[in-house]
């Protein structure tokens, strides 16, 4: 199994390639990044061809697209896509998406119209939020997508490969149908990082509290199973979410899940990681996805408890400047025994 995540500014795009039972190569694509992680304009107003697009011209085809939920930095690069190339769902098999349209369905209320992500095409000159084409409907059309719900507990296999779906449970759906409103705010909205302090002093001064964002809560999460291999993808899910949902599938701090790595979820948010969620996972890598820029993610707090916990952790960055801008000398001094990586597969 190859698993690359792709340079997606402040957002994730994970690319998933291996070979089912029958030896066909398949492809998973988790979300899309930002609009830039499809394609963007330079200074000069040259378009700039974004990784997400460079992967999907080089593909035959995205087997499955998983998106994990509503946010931009998440869903924009794959609304990009479709709005850039009227052929894009020629490319994909099948689509999990909790839309707010089979959510409005499920709880049998009102469709909340900002859980319906609207593509615009190029040519489309009416700038009303209400035109376009909505994403569902796309996907519904090309029978891409079969209206099912994911939330826990459930368990799916795609082509050889377990899904063990953790979040999201069905309060966070509740929460996210009835009262998200578009654009508000959530915990992390720093306008510097935290890199001042040590990782020690991180550790001495430290306090959690979980993330209150609505979207983010109801991020879709899961263990996936490839060739008795564990990988944990925690996308910008709750903790809490998921050490209820490990904890009923018996795991504890004596009987750990096993995995090759964990995805950290909320590209490395303080909120998003606590020390009880870590103690339920045995692992030594942890891969964060984040360029730093909007939110100041990975907080170096969050980074601080994953050493403190696992002072071997090995940690992975999808952007070289994390963490040539976030250690210091005394980092290594205090915990001589964890490593900094960057993945070069962008």
């Amino acid at each position: 199994m190859d698993i690359k995540f792709l340079q997606a500014k402040n957002g994730d795009a994970i690319l998933i390639t291996f070979y089912d039972p029958k030896n066909t190569e398949r492809n998973i694509l988790i979300d899309g990044g930002t609009s830039s992680t499809y394609q963007s304009k330079n200074k000069n107003g040259k378009i700039e061809n974004g990784p997400l697009k460079k992967i999907v011209r080089s593909l035959n085809k995205i087997d499955l697209l998983i998106l994990t939920h509503i946010d931009d930095d998440h869903i924009s690069g794959i609304l990009k896509w479709f709005k850039c190339d009227r052929n894009a769902a020629q490319k994909i098999g099948k689509v999990l998406f909790n839309s707010g349209e089979i959510l409005s369905e499920f709880f049998k209320k009102e469709l909340n119209e900002d859980l319906e992500p609207i593509i615009k095409q190029i040519n489309d000159t009416n700038t009303s939020t209400k035109q376009g084409i909505r994403f569902t409907k796309l996907i519904s059309d090309n029978e891409l997508w079969d209206r099912e719900i994911i939330y826990t507990p459930l368990e799916k296999e795609y082509f050889g490969v377990k899904v063990t779906f953790l979040s999201p449970n069905i309060n966070k759906l509740t929460l996210l149908s009835d009262k998200w409103i578009k654009d508000s705010k959530s915990l992390d909205t720093s306008a510097e990082n935290d890199y001042k302090l040590t990782l020690k002093q991180h550790i001495e001064d430290d306090l959690f509290l979980e993330d209150k964002s609505i979207p983010n809560g109801s991020s879709i999460a899961f263990i996936m199973e490839y060739e008795n291999i564990n990988y944990l993808f925690l996308s910008d899910a709750h903790p809490s979410v998921i050490i209820d949902s490990l904890t009923d599938l018996g795991y504890n701090n004596k009987n750990k899940l096993k995995v090759k790595f964990v995805k950290v979820s909320h590209h490395g948010s303080k909120y998003n990681t606590n020390y009880e969620l870590l103690s339920l996972i045995d692992t030594n890598e942890y891969i964060f996805s984040s360029n730093g820029d909007i939110h100041k993610l990975p907080h170096k707090c969050c980074i601080a408890r994953i050493v403190n916990h696992n002072n071997n952790a090995e940690l992975y960055f999808n952007y070289k400047s994390i963490p040539e801008n976030m250690f210091k000398e005394d980092d290594f001094v205090d915990f001589p025994s964890f490593k900094v990586n960057v993945l070069e597969n962008n």
